[in-house]
């Protein structure tokens, strides 16, 4: 077992990594707003919104952390549309 400051030290790293994948996930989320501010498109895309879900989950391989990965992409999801409401709104 590995004492509690290795691991600390492990998720530090983790999360500095999740911070830059998140600020290229929402930089490409506002081009989506973008275009569809554009070209009239509702900012809710519910059939878009399952097969995210849906692909993702079926590519989760650990049974015991999945419904945790799912409560996490429908918070990315929330976050997105969030995001390009104040987005479209400026």
């Amino acid at each position: 077992m590995k004492d509690l400051k290795q691991c600390r030290e492990q998720l530090d790293i983790i999360d500095k990594e999740i911070i830059k994948l998140f600020e290229k996930r929402m930089s490409v989320i506002k081009d989506v707003a973008l275009y569809k501010k554009q070209n009239n498109l509702p900012i809710v895309d519910e059939e878009r919104e399952k097969i995210i879900l849906q692909n993702n989950l079926e590519k989760f391989n650990n049974p015991e952390l999945k419904q945790y990965y799912q409560t996490i992409l429908k918070a990315y999801i929330d976050v997105s549309k969030q995001y390009q409401i104040n987005l479209i709104k400026k």
